[in-house]
Parts: C-alpha cells; sequence; structure tokens
C-alpha cells in the first residue's frame, strides 16, 4: 500500500539549544571565586613570614634557627592545606560551581534577550524571522539617529524660521512709517505749492519782480 512519504527537506530544522554548562567546569564566576580565593591565602601567609614568627619565639630562633624556620614551613603547609580542603568542601557541599555555572548562564540569556529586544526582534530567534524584520532590526539604530539628527535639524530651522518672520515684521514696520512719514512731506510740498500759487496767481507778479531785479543790476 502506498504510504504518504515525508520529506525533511521541506520542514524547517529547528536550531538544536546551546549545550548546558558542564557542572564540573568552573565557569568565569567559579573560576573568579578560585582565583580570589587562592590569592587572598597567599596573602595570608606571606603575612605569616618567618621573621614575624620567629620575633614570636627568641630564644629557639636564637639558638637553633634551623629547627624554627622548618616547623614555621611546616606550619605554613598544614594552615594551606587545611584552608584549601575547606574551601573545596564548601564548594562541593554548596554545589557552588554548578550554581554559579547557571547563574553564568542565566546572565548570558538576559544580556542575549536584551540585545534582541533592543533591536526590535523581541524574544524570538533571529533565524525564525523573516529578511523584512532582520533588514529593520539592523537598520533600527541608524534610522533612529538619522531621525535625531534631521529632528534637530528641524527644531534649528524652525527657530532661525521664526527669527526672520519677526525681523521681517521689524522691517516692514519701519518701511511704513518711512511711507507715511513721506506722504506727509508730499502733503506738506503740495499744500505749500497750492499757497504760493494762491498768493502769487498765474506767475506775473513772479515775473515782474524778476525784471526789476535785473533792471537794478544793470543799474548798478
Amino acid at each position: 500500500m502506498p504510504g504518504t512519504v515525508s520529506h525533511p527537506l521541506t520542514q524547517p530544522s529547528p536550531s538544536p539549544p546551546p549545550a548546558p554548562p558542564v557542572a564540573e567546569t568552573p565557569g568565569p564566576r567559579a573560576s573568579k571565586l578560585q582565583t580570589l580565593f587562592s590569592n587572598a591565602l597567599t596573602h595570608t601567609l606571606k603575612t605569616c613570614s618567618y621573621a614575624n614568627f620567629s620575633a614570636c619565639f627568641p630564644t629557639p630562633a636564637k639558638h637553633v634557627p634551623e629547627s624554627l624556620q622548618a616547623l614555621w614551613k611546616q606550619m605554613n603547609a598544614r594552615i594551606e592545606e587545611l584552608a584549601r580542603g575547606e574551601f573545596d568542601d564548601i564548594l562541593r557541599e554548596r554545589d557552588v560551581v554548578r550554581n554559579l555555572n547557571e547563574l553564568d548562564r542565566l546572565v548570558g540569556e538576559a544580556r542575549k534577550r536584551k540585545e534582541r529586544g533592543e533591536m526590535g526582534l523581541g524574544d524570538e530567534p533571529p533565524h525564525t524571522l523573516p529578511p523584512q524584520a532582520l533588514y529593520l532590526a539592523h537598520l533600527a539604530p541608524y534610522l533612529a539617529q538619522a531621525q535625531s539628527t534631521l529632528n534637530a535639524k528641524l527644531q534649528t530651522t524652525q527657530s532661525q524660521n521664526a527669527q526672520l518672520v519677526e525681523k521681517i515684521g521689524q522691517q516692514r514696520e519701519e518701511i511704513e512709517r518711512l511711507v507715511g512719514g513721506l506722504e506727509a512731506v508730499v502733503k506738506d510740498l503740495e499744500d505749500a505749492k497750492e499757497a504760493v500759487s494762491g498768493v502769487f496767481g498765474d506767475g506775473e507778479l513772479v515775473k515782474e519782480v524778476l525784471d526789476i531785479d535785473r533792471e537794478l543790476g544793470t543799474v548798478q
């Protein structure tokens, strides 16, 4: 009987989930904790130098210095051995390495989600998004910066336009004042012309005055 044949190539295969960190392998935080403990223990042992130790036992230091120094070395070695043993027991009993590795994983996932959220991808894996969404997500920071720049330029232009409109208004008012002054001068001239015309008539009196002035000049 013919059966239905599934074609795996037609179905999208999901990406495999990331492997969890190995509990026995210290991650970044567990390694940092172990390094911090080693540095602190080394510093503590250095403070207990032979000079400080022998100062507490002046008589043996004077008569049997070799024995006292051997005792000091054995004591330091024993202190270091006990401290490291207790530290390892605490790590094992509290399952510190696994818990710190889990914390590293959670922080890493939170950082990735935050980055995807800033890019506008949400919680969906990038490989499941359409090309347009990925394209816009990558362009989003540049578009936001361009929009901010354009908004700043627009505000500057609007401010300059407002200043220009105010300046044009002031110039228009000044022009209107000058035109008003010129109209008043023209009216005064026209009034003066009419007054002169009324006094001297059609100009005969002016002609007679000029003739008399010429005659007087001739006589002189």
